[in-house]
C-alpha cells in the first residue's frame, strides 16, 4: 500500500513538471512574438529609449605647417595674374662719350641714312689709295690747306710711299651737325665714280658713324690746322680689320701719336677697305 502511493505521487509530481515545463515554453514564445521587452516597459510607465544612429566624425582638417599660405575659402574670388606692361621703346642712343646736351660737351648730330650712305659709297669708291694704306704702301702724307665750303673740307696731301714714289692727291671730310667724318681719298685727277641711289650697308655703316662721332680730335685738327703731317708706323691686320699706326704733327698743335681703324667688306666678292676712325692712342 506504502508502495503504491509512492508511485502515485511520483507520477504526479513528474506531471507537474512536465506541465511547468510546457507554460514557461509557452510564455517564453509569447515573450518574444509579442516584444515582451516593449510590453514590461509600458506596464513600468514608459517606452524603452530609442537607439541613436551614430554619425561617425569627420576627421578633423591638418594645420598648415608654419610659413605655409592659407587656402582662400571657395566664396573668395580668384586673383587674376598681371601681365607686366611693355617696357617703353629706348631711345635712340647717343654714341658713346657725347652727351644730349645740356652740358658742356655738345650733342652730336649723327648724319641722315642718306649722308651715311653718301659716305659708305664714297669710301667704296676710295679703294685705291685706302688699300695701299692698309697694306703699309704708304710711309707719310703732307697736309696742305685746308678749304672749308660749307659741310665738306678739302685737304690737299702729299702721299710718299714706301718705295719713295710720291704723288698729290685730296681728302674729303665731311661735317654733319657738329661731327667731321672721313669721306673720301683719291689722287689728283680721279674725280671718282660714286654710287648713288642705293642703299649701304648697315653695319659698316653704323660702326663708321659710331667710331667717327666719338672721335673728333684728330679729324677736327687737321681741319683747323693743328697737324700738317702724318707718319705711318706700321700696320696690323687682324679678320676683317686692320689699324695704321699713325704720329701727326707739324702744325700748331703739339705731336700726338694716333691709329686709323679700318674694317673689310665684301660686295660683288670683292674685299672693300673702309676708315672707321682717327683717334688718339
Amino acid at each position: 500500500m506504502a508502495e503504491a502511493d509512492t508511485k502515485a505521487s511520483s507520477k504526479k509530481l513528474v506531471a507537474a513538471l512536465v506541465a511547468t515545463v510546457v507554460i514557461v515554453g509557452a510564455f517564453a514564445a509569447a515573450y518574444a512574438l509579442l516584444g515582451g521587452a516593449d510590453m514590461v516597459a509600458d506596464l513600468l510607465g514608459g517606452k524603452g529609449a530609442e537607439p541613436v544612429a551614430s554619425t561617425p566624425a569627420t576627421p578633423a582638417k591638418p594645420s598648415a605647417p608654419s610659413g605655409t599660405p592659407s587656402t582662400p575659402s571657395e566664396s573668395s574670388a580668384p586673383t587674376e595674374s598681371v601681365e607686366p606692361t611693355e617696357a617703353a621703346e629706348a631711345p635712340a642712343t647717343q654714341p658713346s662719350g657725347t652727351t644730349s646736351g645740356g652740358s658742356s660737351t655738345p650733342a652730336v648730330t649723327l648724319p641722315t641714312s642718306d649722308q651715311a650712305a653718301r659716305m659708305y659709297w664714297e669710301q667704296v669708291a676710295s679703294q685705291e689709295q685706302i688699300g695701299k694704306l692698309v697694306r703699309g704702301e704708304v710711309s707719310r702724307f703732307s697736309i696742305g690747306s685746308v678749304s672749308v665750303s660749307g659741310d665738306a673740307a678739302v685737304v690737299p696731301l702729299t702721299v710718299t710711299y714706301t718705295d719713295g714714289s710720291s704723288l698729290s692727291g685730296r681728302m674729303v671730310l665731311r661735317k654733319y651737325g657738329t661731327a667731321w667724318y672721313f669721306s673720301s681719298i683719291a689722287r689728283s685727277g680721279n674725280p671718282l665714280t660714286v654710287t648713288t641711289g642705293k642703299s649701304a650697308d648697315l653695319a659698316v655703316v653704323q660702326t663708321i658713324v659710331n667710331q667717327q662721332a666719338t672721335n673728333q680730335d684728330l679729324v677736327a685738327g687737321i681741319v683747323s690746322g693743328a697737324y700738317k703731317t702724318c707718319t705711318i708706323a706700321g700696320v696690323s691686320s687682324g679678320s676683317g680689320t686692320a689699324t695704321v699706326k699713325i704720329t701727326l704733327s707739324g702744325g700748331s698743335g703739339s705731336p700726338v701719336a694716333g691709329r686709323i681703324t679700318c674694317i673689310s667688306k665684301a660686295i660683288d666678292g670683292t674685299k672693300h677697305w673702309f676708315i672707321t676712325s682717327f683717334s688718339k692712342n
